[in-house]
C-alpha cells in the first residue's frame, strides 16, 4: 500500500480526521468530507471508490441518512470496507443501528462513548484486512469462486474463467451480496451505472452467458438463482 489509497470520513467533526490524519499520514490519503459536502460528491463516487480502501461514516443522529450513505457506497460496488462510529448511547438504538447497517452493507460498527484511542485500534485491524485482501474466495454450490478485482479474474475450482467487463461486474456484485436478493434495479444501477429502464432482457442475457460460461446448468442453476418477479441470488459462504 502506498500513500496513493484513501481513507475517507464522512463526519461535520474533524476530531477523528485528524487523530487518522496523525497515525497513517503519508501511508494514506486521508480525506474528510461534510454530509452535505458529500452528498454532492455523488458524480465522483466511483472514482473515489476505486482508490479507496475504507470508509468511516460518523453519525450524527440520522439513521436513514447514514443508511443511504451505505447503500449508495456499495451499490457503486465498493469492495472495500466501511466502519460506522455512531453517537447513540442508547443501547437499544445501538442494537437497531448495528443490526440495519450491518445487513445494508457496513462491516463493522462503534457506538459512543469508546475512546479515541478504542475507535482507533478497531481502525487499525479494519486497514490492515484491507491490506491483505488481494482477493476474495466463497463457496457457491459446492465449488470455490475466487474474485481478484485488481486483474478482473475470476476463478472456479481454481480454473480461470474469461468474462467481459460487464459479466465480471454482475458476478462480483452478486458475490459481495451473498446471501441477500438482488433486486434487478440495484443490479442495472450497480453494474452500467445508468438509471434503471426495466431493462432486464439485457440483464437476463449476461446472466445466462455468466452461467454457460461457468458450465451451469441452464435449466437448474446452482450458481445464480433467479427469484421469480425480483431478482438474482447467490448463496453460499
Amino acid at each position: 500500500m502506498n500513500g496513493n489509497k484513501n481513507i475517507i470520513i464522512l463526519s461535520e467533526k474533524i476530531g477523528l480526521y485528524h487523530v487518522l490524519t496523525k497515525c497513517f499520514a503519508p501511508k494514506y490519503r486521508i480525506c474528510r468530507y461534510g454530509h452535505d459536502e458529500w452528498g454532492r460528491k455523488s458524480r465522483e463516487l466511483p472514482v473515489l471508490q476505486k482508490d479507496t480502501i475504507l470508509f468511516v461514516i460518523e453519525t450524527e443522529n440520522e439513521t436513514l441518512d447514514t443508511l443511504h450513505q451505505i447503500k449508495k457506497i456499495r451499490l457503486g460496488a465498493f469492495a472495500g470496507l466501511i466502519l460506522v462510529v455512531s453517537d447513540a448511547e442508547d443501547r437499544e438504538r445501538q442494537i437497531r443501528e448495528k443490526v440495519s447497517f450491518i445487513h445494508a452493507g457496513a462491516d463493522e460498527y462503534l457506538a459512543y462513548p469508546q475512546t479515541q484511542e478504542e475507535i482507533l485500534v478497531s481502525i487499525e485491524a479494519l486497514v490492515r484486512r484491507c491490506e491483505k485482501k488481494g482477493f476474495f474466495s466463497v463457496k457457491v454450490g459446492g465449488s470455490s469462486i475466487s474474485i481478484i478485482p485488481q486483474k478482473r479474474e475470476v476463478l472456479l475450482e481454481g480454473k480461470t474463467i474469461a468474462f467481459t467487463k460487464l459479466e465480471f461486474k454482475i458476478l462480483k456484485y452478486l458475490i459481495l451480496h451473498l446471501n441477500q436478493v438482488v433486486p434487478h434495479k440495484e443490479l442495472y444501477e450497480a453494474v452500467w451505472g445508468k438509471e434503471y429502464l426495466k431493462d432486464d432482457e439485457n440483464i437476463m442475457a449476461h446472466i445466462h452467458r455468466i452461467r454457460k460460461k461457468m458450465g451451469d446448468d441452464l435449466g437448474k442453476p446452482k450458481y445464480i438463482q433467479n427469484i421469480y418477479g425480483i431478482g438474482y441470488l447467490m448463496e453460499g459462504e
